[in-house]
Order: structure tokens, then sequence, then C-alpha cells
């Protein structure tokens, strides 16, 4: 081999052109050399450290080739890091690879135990927040007696009709079919059979007229004792008031009463001017008040000229007083056993019921009635929880056809309306209604009946048996109580005029009326007794906030979970993979770019030739 020029080789390079001369001097042609293969051929053996080097790079180069089990192996190795350095207890115990086999499995077996436990605390919290979202408790802010109105105050004459227009009445002419048809309208308002049919008028055009809206509203005016006579002084805010300035007339369930303090008709009724009811008109304005915006902001504080006033103190001064008179002399018929008067003290924006709920007053009395509020507020965010569980409507959550406002006392009225009608084809005179609904007369009083008592066992008790009243279908109304509330109860108590009474300010009574005064007046001062009040409150009791900080709690405790244990897992499933992805990526085409250089050198080589090869001789 000496004087052969040799050249800087590689070791497969120098076998090569080793094996091309061996060839050729024994005449062989030679065999085309692969550039990724070495020189000698596949029925030559290898030298074994030759072998194992090849099958090294043959698998570190299939390990990082696109597709030949790179994903798994960085998933794997993914997970171990994630193990040793998660901020998770135990979890670098599960994947240190330096302990023992049953101390790996110790805390795998620890590691599931916690996340169980920590699973059922949770749960539980869950529960709680899907059950029992709600708390009712005591407002912390009290409420100031000037944020509420005075309360509506409705009085109504037992007396149901006039002796007086009674006997004119029933000593007109009996065959007269406007005479026939007062006759019936009395028989149905003070519930007796004293009414004779022997008219020249048949007695279904009777019955069809007497439920004419128009008919029965003119009758009810007649017979009843008008508000200016039944109100004999009045004394607002410790002054003297026209008490026609400060009551209107109401229709009710007892009749045609007074009431003091009520919201004004457009305010109070969706479509007055389609609604059969009383046109009154209010002398003072109103302001567009509800149990749950309150007053308007640009409401006038303490102005006496906006409906429903406020009250501006305590004690009766500051109240309002009111002297009656019943006219015992005048009676007819009384809705109850007793004479004298009901009183119901309600929301402004209801419609009274005061038949069953009012209480009495004696004449030849003095009383006095202490208001407390009783105030329900409901938090805003309750919104998001469902109705079932909260037990509440806010204004916007339920329409009523009639009543702008929503409370369940209009509910209740307005719902018992619509089953009246369906059941028996006609409403009760007080109920909400259009002017083409026809007034139940006393051939429906039964049906009536029956209709009313249904919807209140109903309301009462939704599974209630109704098959004594022979009614099988009673819609359910849902009237729950609004989120905001605002209702009045008092304490009551009178005493008899002392021999020695003398009316205040009383210019229509001469002093030898005295006498008739104790027997038939009664004088009522209404007033509240405190000025702060505390509320009722519906607010969450579990909102997401406070299931957030239990569960995390609760995970911290078991686990050491943190927010950053989110995205610390975050990180470890995209991002460390991808960019362990890449990397090896990048390492591939590097390595596949070198190769590519290699051979290219390979190729420029010069090769030495050796001429005479003695040793193989």
């Amino acid at each position: 081999m000496t004087g052969a020029p040799v050249c800087s080789l590689m070791d497969g390079d120098l076998v090569a052109v080793f094996r091309s001369d061996l060839q050729q001097h024994h005449g062989m042609r030679p065999r085309p050399r692969h550039p990724s293969s070495l020189a000698w051929s596949s029925s030559t053996p290898w030298p074994a450290h030759e072998q194992q080097g090849r099958a090294a790079r043959a698998r570190a180069g299939a390990g990082t080739q696109p597709g030949g089990g790179c994903g798994e192996l960085h998933w794997v190795e993914t997970a171990q890091e994630y193990c040793q350095s998660s901020s998770l207890h135990g979890l670098r115990y599960v994947g240190d690879t330096g302990i023992s086999p049953v101390e790996r499995c110790f805390w795998i077996v620890s590691f599931a135990l916690a996340v169980i436990v920590a699973a059922y605390f949770i749960t539980n919290i869950y529960q709680r927040w899907e059950n029992s979202p709600v708390i009712n408790s005591m407002s912390p802010v009290a409420t100031p007696i000037f944020d509420i109105p005075f309360p509506a105050i409705t009085i109504c004459n037992m007396n149901r009709a006039r002796r007086t227009i009674a006997e004119v009445i029933k000593s007109g002419p009996a065959r007269s079919p406007y005479n026939a048809l007062q006759r019936r309208l009395l028989s149905d308002i003070c519930d007796d059979n004293d009414y004779s049919s022997t008219t020249n008028t048949s007695v279904d055009e009777v019955d069809r007229t007497s439920g004419n809206w128009s008919v029965v509203m003119g009758f009810m005016i007649n017979v009843t004792q008008p508000c200016h006579e039944m109100l004999l002084t009045c004394k607002w805010r410790n002054q003297p008031v026209d008490c026609d300035n400060v009551f209107n007339a109401v229709l009710t369930d007892e009749g045609i009463c007074c009431t003091f303090n009520r919201v004004r008709r457009d305010l109070t009724f969706r479509n007055p001017r389609e609604l059969s009811d009383l046109n009154i008109t209010f002398p003072y304005p109103s302001a567009d008040w509800t149990p749950e915006t309150g007053y308007p902001e640009t409401d006038n504080k303490g102005s006496v000229l906006e409906t429903p006033w406020r009250p501006v103190g305590i004690g009766t001064h500051l109240g309002l007083t009111v002297s009656l008179d019943s006219e015992m002399h005048d009676y007819y018929c009384s809705s109850t056993f007793s004479a004298g008067f009901k009183v119901l003290l309600h929301n402004p924006v209801e419609t009274p019921k005061i038949a069953a709920f009012g209480f009495l007053v004696e004449p030849g009395t003095e009383n006095r009635v202490a208001i407390s509020p009783v105030i329900s507020h409901t938090a805003p965010s309750l919104q998001t929880v469902s109705v079932d569980k909260r037990q509440c409507l806010f204004q916007h959550e339920r329409n009523l056809h009639f009543y702008r406002t929503y409370t369940q006392r209009n509910c209740i009225l307005e719902c018992e309306a619509n089953f009246t009608l369906s059941h028996c084809k006609c409403v009760a005179y007080y109920m909400p209604k259009d002017r083409l609904t026809r007034i139940c007369g006393k051939k429906d009083e039964q049906c009536a009946n029956i209709a009313r008592e249904a919807m209140e066992l109903r309301l009462a008790n939704s599974a209630a048996n109704l098959t004594q009243l022979n009614i099988s279908d009673v819609p359910s109304c849902q009237c729950l109580p609004g989120c905001s509330e605002l209702s009045y109860v008092s304490s009551y108590s009178s005493s008899h005029f002392a021999p020695t009474y003398t009316p205040e300010n009383d210019d229509t009574k001469s002093p030898k009326n005295i006498e008739y005064l104790l027997k038939n007046s009664a004088v009522i001062h209404f007033y509240f007794t405190e000025t702060l009040f505390a509320s009722r409150f519906k607010g969450e009791l579990f909102g997401f906030t406070e299931f957030l900080s239990n569960s995390g709690g609760i995970l911290g405790l078991f686990l050491g979970f943190s927010f950053l244990s989110v995205v610390e897992v975050a990180y470890f499933i995209s991002l460390r993979i991808y960019c362990s992805w890449s990397r090896a990526k990048h390492a591939v085409r590097s390595k596949i770019t070198n190769r590519k250089k290699l051979k290219l050198e390979d190729d420029d080589k010069s090769v030495a030739v050796i001429d005479t090869l003695p040793y193989l001789q």
C-alpha cells in the first residue's frame, strides 16, 4: 500500500473502496453502493459491535420519525414529568421511578382515596347549591317609615241598602218592568226571596237585564250610603281636610265602599277604559308606585299632592283620624249579623276583599288602629334561580290581564274571576271584568259560591279533593307571592264614647244631635308607632361564588389544589406537548438535512486506487 495516495475517508467509505478493488482484482463486477448501507454484502456478516451500533441508530431514527411512535413517547414522558413536578400532594411520589413499586402503589391508592373523598364532599355542596339556593333572613338595614306609603284604608258600612230607598222600590208598581228589575237587584244584594215576578216582563228578560253592568252599577250607587254621608270629619297629618278630597268610592265584595290613599285607577289597571268599574276622578295626582320599584326617583319626597301618600311621623296626631256615621235608622239589610263598619288595611295597588278579611268597628266607640308594615325584598341575583326554588315572582315574570302590578292578591282575584266566568258564564260584580261580561245574579248565586269555594280550597291545597263540589277541573293559578311585597297588620283597641263626647270640627251637627252621634258615629285613629321597621330579605344561600370557594377549600385540604394547579395541567397537556413535538420534528429535519449534505460530500471525495494487494494473493 506504499506510494498510494491516501484520502481522508470515513470507515464506511474506506471499506467500500477496499471491497471495490478486491472485486476488480478477481474479475468480479463491483456492487453498487447504497448511500444508506455499508460496503459489505448481505451475505457477509458485520462484526458484533457494528451490528449493535446499527440497531441503536435504527431505534433512534425510528423514534424521531414523524408518525413512528413519537406521540406515545411524548405523552408518557410528559405524564411522568408532570407527576414529578406537580403541586398536587402525593403525585411526585407516583411519578418517582427511584422508589420501589410498593411505595408507588401506596401513593397511587392514597391519591385516589383523597380524590374520592373530595368528590363526595363537593357533591354534597353541589346538592345544597342546587336544592336550597335561597335563604330567608332579616334585612340588616331597617326600612325607614318615609320609604313606604301609608296603607290604603277601605271603610264599608255593613248596611247593604238604605231602608228609605228599599221601601220606595218595594212600594213601586208591581207590573212595572223597571221596578221589577230594581226588586230583583235588591233581592240579589240583600240575599232574600222577597221578589215577585208578576210583571209584564218575563223572568228571563229580568235576569238578562239584571246581568248588565251599567244597570247593576246604577242600582248600587242608588241604594248604598254615599261617602260624603258616611264620612263626617277627616284629619290627615294633624290637619283637617275635606273627606271628599281624600276618600274615593271603590267597588268591593261588600258593595260600594270608601277608600283612602289608593293608587289612581289608570295606574292600577292595565286598560282602565275597557274595564267595568266605578268611574271615579281623583283630585290629587298619583305616583307610579309599586312594591318592587317603590316611588319614582322624580317623586318629590314629602309632597302631599301625590298618592299614595307617605307617613310623616308616629302617633295619632300624625296619622289619619276619621269620624263615621253609620245611620243606624236607615238599615235595611246587613252583610253580617251586626251593624257598624268593616275596615281593611291593604296595599295601595290592590283591590280589597273586605267581606271576609275586614275587622269590625262598632258605632258609639273610639278606636285606635296601630299599623305595622310587613315588608319583603328579594336580591336581584335570585332572578337566575328557578321560580320553583325561590317561590316568588318578580314583576316582569308574570303579566296579569287586568292589573298593571303583580301582587299575590291581585293574581288570586283575577284567577277567581276567570274561573267563575268559565264555570258559571258570569262574574261577581266586584271582580275585574270587561264591559261585556255578564254579572252573576240570584240564579247564578249557587254556581258562583261553589266556584269561589273551589278556588279557595285549591289555593290552600293544590291536592284538595273537590268531588263534593261536583268540580273536577280547577285551574292552578300559580299565584306565588311577589318577590317584593308590602302588606300591613294592625293592633286594634276600642272604647265607648264618654257621655261628654263632642265631635271635633263638626259643622254639620248641632249640639242637640249629640245623642244621635253617641249612638251612630264612630271615631277611628290610624297611625304608626315606630319610625324604623325590620324587613324580610330573600337572598342567595349558595351562589356560584360560595360554591366555588367551598369546593376550592375541600380540594385544597385533600389535594393541595389551587387555581394554578389547573393552569399547570393545561400547560402539560397543551403547550408542553406541543413544544416537545416541535423540538422533535425540528431534530428529525436537521438529521435528514445533515445526511443529505454528507451524501453529497461522499460523492465528491477522491478515492485512492490500490494497484497491488499481494497479501490477498
